[in-house]
C-alpha cells in the first residue's frame, strides 16, 4: 500500500525513518502544508500544538539542504527554549546519516561553545530571538545564505515583545527566501506580520476543534471559588493520573497552587516564567520521566511544552479565549493516544464556558467531582403572563375601587354637561346675561 507520505511526495529515504517512528500516515497540517512548502509557496499555518506541525516544515526543508554547502542555509525561530530545543531533537533524528548539520542556539547554554560549533559545518540554525541576535551582532554567524525561514509559534512571540527582535532578525536574511509562520492563533498581530514578510503567501488554518475531538474526552465541572483548590484535590485523588498537566492563569497563581498542592503530599512541581533555566530543565525532565505526577504552569510557560503520555489536561482557571482553551487541551490525546480535558467554571463564569462552546462549536460533558454526568439545564425564556381582557359594559369596573371611582367620576361629569345644556343653550343667552352683571356692578 502506497504510504500517506509518498503521495505528498516526500523522498523515500524520509518516508522510511517516518515509518520506522510510527508515522505512516500524515495528519491534516502535514496534508495541506507539505505541498504548497513543496510549491515554493510562503505559508501561515494556524494549528495547536499536537496536531504534526512540526514535521509539517521540517519534512521539507531537509530536502531543501545542500550538504555541500558549508553555511546556514535554514533558520528556524521559536519563543522558548525548550521549544527549540524540541525542534532541534525533531530534526536531527530526520537528518540522521545525511550529513546535515543542525544547532540550538537559545539561552541556558554556553555561549563560547555555541560560537565554536557555528563555526563549524551548521546547515540548519534553530534558535530563540534573543540568543540568535547576541550572535549576529558579534559575528559568529550569518544568515545571508537563508533560502528557508520558520518562526514557529508566532503569536507567543509577539505576545512576549520579540517584534523588534524579529524584524532585527529578518533583515539579515535575503529577500528571496521562504517563509513559513506557524501559530496557535490567528490573532491581528500575526495577520500584520504575514503581510509584512510574506509573499504570494497560502493561509491554512486546521480546524482546531475537529482535530482534538475524538482523541480528547472534553469535560467541565462546576465548582466555588473557595474550595477549588479542594476540588482539584478531589479529582487528583479520584482519577489518579499517569501524568497531569495543571494550566493556571497567571505564574502567582501557579506558584500559590502548586505549594497547596505540596502540603497536601501530592507529588507536584511548578513551571513558570522566573524559573531559572537549569531548574526548568529538571522539571521538565522529572515530568516526561514521570517522575512528577502532576505538573502545574502557567500558559507562557508551558508553550511549546510537547511531553508525551498525559492523560489529563486540566484548565483550574478557564480560559477566556477559544484558541488557548484547544492549545491547552492539546497537550493531551497525542500520538493517536486518547486523553481527558477537565476544564473548572465557577458560576461567576458560565459566559466564558458558554462562549468557548460557542465559538469552537461543541457541548463539553457536565459532570461532579465525583465523576457522575450530569443532565445539561438550559435558562428557560421568560414569557409574559397575558393579563385576561376586561370585559366591556356595566361589568367593565366591577368590583374594582379604582374603576368604581372613575365610573363614579364620569357619571357626575355627564350630568353637569347636561345641566349645562339646559341652562344655556344658545351662546347669545350667555354674552347678554354677562352684560347685565357688568352693568350692575358699574351702578
Amino acid at each position: 500500500m502506497t504510504s500517506g507520505f509518498t503521495q505528498l511526495k516526500v523522498c523515500a529515504r524520509t518516508v522510511e525513518l517516518l515509518n520506522k517512528s510510527g508515522k505512516k500516515q500524515p495528519t491534516e497540517v502535514q496534508q495541506r502544508v507539505i505541498p504548497a512548502i513543496y510549491a515554493g509557496k510562503d505559508v501561515i499555518a494556524r494549528a495547536q500544538t499536537g496536531v504534526g506541525k512540526t514535521l509539517a516544515f521540517v519534512i521539507p526543508m531537509l530536502e531543501k539542504i545542500d550538504t555541500k554547502k558549508a553555511y546556514v542555509q535554514a533558520l528556524v525561530m521559536a519563543p522558548t527554549r525548550e521549544l527549540a530545543q524540541q525542534i532541534a531533537t525533531e530534526i536531527k533524528k530526520l537528518a540522521k546519516d545525511t550529513g546535515i548539520g543542525t544547532l540550538a542556539v537559545c539561552g541556558g547554554r554556553d555561549f563560547v561553545s555555541q560560537k565554536h560549533k557555528l563555526s563549524g559545518k551548521t546547515h540548519i540554525m534553530v534558535g530563540t530571538p534573543g540568543r540568535l541576535l547576541d550572535h549576529l551582532r558579534k559575528g559568529n554567524t550569518d544568515l545571508g545564505g537563508i533560502s528557508y525561514l520558520v518562526l514557529d509559534e508566532v503569536d507567543e512571540m509577539l505576545q512576549q515583545g520579540f517584534e523588534e527582535d524579529i524584524a532585527s532578525v529578518l533583515a539579515l536574511t535575503p529577500a528571496n527566501r521562504q517563509t513559513i509562520l506557524c501559530s496557535a492563533t490567528l490573532s491581528e498581530e500575526v495577520r500584520k506580520l504575514g503581510k509584512k514578510i510574506t509573499r504570494n503567501c497560502v493561509l491554512i488554518d486546521v480546524n482546531p476543534q475537529q482535530a482534538t475531538a475524538d482523541k480528547i474526552q472534553q469535560i467541565c465541572i462546576k465548582v466555588s471559588e473557595e474550595k477549588k483548590q479542594q476540588s482539584l484535590a478531589s479529582l487528583i485523588t479520584r482519577l489518579n493520573p499517569y501524568l497531569m498537566l495543571v494550566f493556571c492563569a497567571s505564574k502567582e497563581k501557579a506558584i500559590a497552587l502548586n505549594s497547596w498542592l505540596l502540603e497536601q503530599g501530592f507529588n507536584v512541581d511548578v513551571l513558570q516564567g522566573d524559573m531559572s533555566q537549569a531548574k526548568r530543565k529538571t522539571v521538565m525532565k522529572n515530568f516526561r520521566l514521570a517522575k512528577l505526577q502532576i505538573l502545574v504552569a502557567s500558559d507562557i510557560a508551558a508553550r511549546g511544552l510537547d511531553v508525551e503520555g498525559i492523560t489529563q489536561v486540566v484548565n483550574f482557571d478557564i480560559p477566556h479565549d477559544a484558541d488557548w482553551y484547544v492549545h491547552r487541551i492539546g497537550r493531551t490525546g497525542r500520538a493517536g493516544n486518547t486523553g481527558m480535558a477537565i476544564t473548572f467554571y465557577t458560576a461567576d463564569e458560565v459566559k466564558w464556558l458558554s462562549n468557548l462552546e460557542t465559538k469552537l462549536s461543541i457541548s463539553l460533558e457536565r459532570q461532579n467531582l465525583t465523576g457522575e454526568t450530569l443532565t445539561r439545564t438550559r435558562k428557560k425564556t421568560a414569557t409574559a403572563k397575558k393579563k385576561p381582557q376586561k370585559k366591556r359594559g356595566k361589568t367593565a369596573v366591577g368590583p374594582n375601587k379604582r374603576g368604581t371611582k372613575y365610573a363614579e367620576a364620569s357619571r357626575k361629569q355627564k350630568g353637569r354637561n347636561e345641566d349645562a345644556k339646559g341652562k344655556l343653550p344658545e351662546n347669545k343667552k350667555s354674552f347678554g346675561r354677562g352684560k347685565r352683571v357688568r352693568q350692575e356692578r358699574s351702578r
